[in-house]
């Protein structure tokens, strides 16, 4: 589980960022009982601040930076937040929704960027992501591709399905050794 946004609207859009965040938090928190650990920010916008604010309101990982596939460190004023890693790259809604592929081009891409991270990830882990919106995914058409994704991954010595706040537990133990 992760912030995404109070409502579907980009928070540099916001009026007042920080209420929408804070907003944010409250109710998931209310709702499942847990501390929130995690933020995406809709369609992936920030303001200068919002890292700043994230820290502030006790969010430790933000999975907005769509630059690197290992997780690292943030600099905020105050607190801690460490980047984890997102792709485009697997996201649904680009693949259909704007570019228009057929519905067997995420596992292509998944199976590519796989080979590529596991090639490269023999001393030192890589992460890869993939975001699926339901109302995209879980239709009959394409929901055959995911299905076929994770039995490809499942295939390789080593690779581990984690969800956000295990990246970061991850993350955080291997730091401190």
């Amino acid at each position: 589980m992760l912030g995404h946004g109070y409502i579907q609207r980009v928070i540099n859009k916001e009026p007042d960022e920080r209420a929408v965040i804070k907003r944010t938090i409250e109710t998931i928190e209310s709702f499942t009982g847990e501390k929130l650990r995690g933020w995406m920010g809709p369609g992936l916008a920030e303001t200068f601040d919002t890292p700043d604010i994230l820290a502030d309101e006790g969010i430790e990982y933000v999975a907005d930076w769509c630059n690197d596939d290992q997780p690292y460190e943030m600099k905020v004023k105050n607190g801690r937040l460490v980047a984890v890693p997102y792709t485009l790259e697997l996201n649904d809604i680009p693949i259909y929704i704007v570019q228009h592929h057929r519905s067997s081009e995420i596992f292509e891409r998944a199976r590519d960027q796989f080979d590529t991270l596991y090639r490269e990830g023999g001393d030192s882990a890589r992460i890869m992501c993939i975001s699926t919106h339901p109302y995209i995914t879980g239709v009959p058409h394409r929901i055959k591709y995911y299905d076929m994704i994770f039995e490809y991954l499942r295939k390789f010595e080593g690779v581990i399905f984690m969800t956000g706040s295990e990246i970061l537990d991850w993350y955080n133990s291997t730091v401190n050794e």
